[in-house]
């Protein structure tokens, strides 16, 4: 992977381990931290996909 790309890549599994772990934490919960991880993924894709015309 070019050094552009895997940094870009690397910052953003920061930023949803960060976030997946904030929304773990504030939950109180025993909870999946896995699952809460791929749902931010999924809410990253979400506002970073450019959709079909």
């Amino acid at each position: 992977m070019p050094e552009p790309a895997a940094t870009l890549a690397a910052e953003a599994g920061i930023v949803v381990l960060r976030v997946a772990f904030e929304r773990w934490v504030e939950a109180g919960v025993a909870g999946d931290l896995g699952a809460i991880m791929r749902e931010t993924l999924a809410d990253l894709r979400a506002v970073t996909v450019v959709p079909a015309r």
